[in-house]
């Protein structure tokens, strides 16, 4: 296991150094703190493997041009509560944002919202748009197809992406927030375990001979497990048909790397739904029911080797709540890759 060092520092002066290098790329300054707000406020809940650790391949792909400094997002389609979005290779950050602020805006005045996001690019943490429309009184549903890392239960082959999805739920305190990948280990997690010479769980991955490996150099160059065997495949196929095939998005194998072909555009596709709790039952009875389950669960019995129970979500909040008082623990090597690229500038 390689040891590594942390360096501390502010919400507000990571964010700060996202933006300035964001906006020397042409990123227009608000548009560059919507992508710095996801993966600050990513790296605030303790996730390293979504936070800023991605800035540097959007840079690349920026300066490749397969990733647009300007977001354009387009109205393809709007129906009722429907919406078809192009984002026209922007940032994900900057389309899922805005989908996320008019599928609200249109769950409030329908009841329900459906949005699809078309030609689009990777968005980081998808908890992060769950949890922005739960600050509204709605429930949500956001999901992202992505680079093929996985294969088909019972294959070898890379053929369908990690494909996570995310549920938020409001609470009177912080939201119930599901957000997982589809395969058994997040990719960003298997970089990780790489880069400080960490062994995989048992039964995550393949090397690239599609024999079992617990090593994260082999499993980056192999294929990546769904979780729960066929039903982690079938989720990330559901997705994959949702935000890629219904979209308008590409799909499965026709998506090509992030890190291999700079210059060749992902347009991968983003699905997400709204509902506006109102127009089903009385706010204050909603957050009595829903506070009174938490309860229960919360009460249930502990089992060996437990002392708390945490509900989806509970844990991250606790631990932004505390890096913003006393700052975010980066990796030395994360903050080295940052600095380089402000040395340039």
């Amino acid at each position: 296991m390689q040891t590594e060092g942390q360096v501390i520092v502010t919400k507000e002066q990571l964010k700060q150094d996202v933006i300035y290098l964001l906006e020397k790329l042409g990123v227009p300054t608000d548009e560059a703190d919507m992508t710095a707000e996801v993966m600050v406020d990513t790296n605030a809940k303790g996730i390293e493997t979504h936070g800023v650790r991605w800035l540097d391949i959007y840079m690349q792909r920026i300066q490749a041009g397969s990733v647009k400094a300007k977001t354009k997002l387009d109205v393809i389609k709007e129906k009722g509560s429907l919406l078809i979005l192009d984002a026209n290779h922007g940032l994900g950050q900057v389309a899922m944002t805005k989908a996320v602020e008019m599928g609200v805006k249109k769950a409030k005045e329908n009841g329900i919202s459906v949005v699809a996001v078309r030609n689009s690019n990777h968005f980081g943490a998808t908890g992060f748009y769950t949890e922005l429309a739960a600050k509204s009184d709605v429930i949500a549903f956001v999901a992202t197809n992505g680079t093929p890392l996985m294969a088909p239960w019972g294959g070898t082959d890379l053929c369908i992406g990690t494909n996570p999805l995310s549920y938020a739920f409001p609470t009177k305190g912080y939201p119930i927030v599901l957000d997982m990948a589809t395969t058994a280990i997040a990719r960003g997690k298997v970089f990780v375990a790489a880069r400080k010479g960490l062994p995989l769980p048992e039964g995550t991955a393949l090397n690239k001979d599609g024999v079992p490996t617990v090593d994260a150099k082999e499993a980056l160059d192999g294929v990546l497990l769904p979780a729960a065997g066929p039903k982690g495949f079938g989720l990330s196929l559901m997705i994959d048909i949702m935000a890629g095939i219904l979209t308008g998005s590409n799909y499965g194998t026709n998506i090509t790397s992030l890190f291999g072909d700079l210059e060749g555009v992902q347009d991968i596709g983003h699905f997400a739904y709204f509902i506006n709790i109102e127009d089903f039952m009385d706010l204050d009875e909603y957050y009595e029911k829903i506070e009174a389950n938490k309860a229960r669960m919360k009460s249930s019995k502990l089992a060996q080797g437990f002392n708390q129970i945490f509900m989806p979500g509970e844990i991250e909040a606790g631990i932004r709540e505390k890096n913003l008082k006393d700052g975010i623990a980066i990796p030395k090597p994360t903050m080295d890759v940052l600095e380089a690229w402000k040395s340039k500038y």
